[in-house]
């Protein structure tokens, strides 16, 4: 009776022995698809470079900018044969002959009226550069359309 019960002690053994390595395998399986969501997590949407970004004047923007201020942003028609491509940044659609947009002077940034107008129910700032929409006109950004800026540095 010896060798019947060496076997299945054996059996029992290698049975074991695959639950245990299963198991383990399972356990370092998840544990590597936790850390490839996290990863993920971090990259998309905890990690947003426009979220980083330093705010002007060292002090927070108001959330979303006020009916009258975006009322008094300059409105223009996208039109002619000859008129530039532009693209809307918050839709992402290039603006038709005939279509209405709104200038963000501070910037110079252009967007479709009712694209802009929906984003500033929330935000304070241009979708593109981050630059305050209303506020200080001589804080303009480097990203205004055709701009360079030049340091020149004078010794005596």
């Amino acid at each position: 009776m010896e060798p019947s019960s060496s076997s299945s002690s054996s059996l029992l053994d290698r049975d074991l022995r695959f639950d245990l390595y299963a198991a383990l395998a399972a356990l370092g399986l998840s544990a590597f698809l936790a850390v490839c969501f996290w990863r993920l997590y971090r990259l998309t949407v905890s990690a947003r470079p426009q979220d980083m970004l330093p705010i002007a004047g060292g002090k927070a923007a108001a959330a979303a900018l006020r009916q009258k201020d975006v009322a008094a942003l300059p409105v223009f028609v996208h039109g002619g044969g000859g008129a530039a491509v532009v693209e809307c940044a918050v839709c992402l659609a290039e603006m038709k002959d005939g279509e209405r947009g709104r200038l963000l002077p501070v910037c110079g940034h252009r967007f479709h009226v009712e694209c802009i107008d929906r984003w500033f129910r929330a935000n304070s700032t241009c979708p593109v550069c981050r630059a305050a929409a209303v506020g200080q006109p001589d804080a303009v950004p480097a990203c205004k359309a055709g701009s360079t800026q030049v340091m020149v540095v004078v010794q005596s």
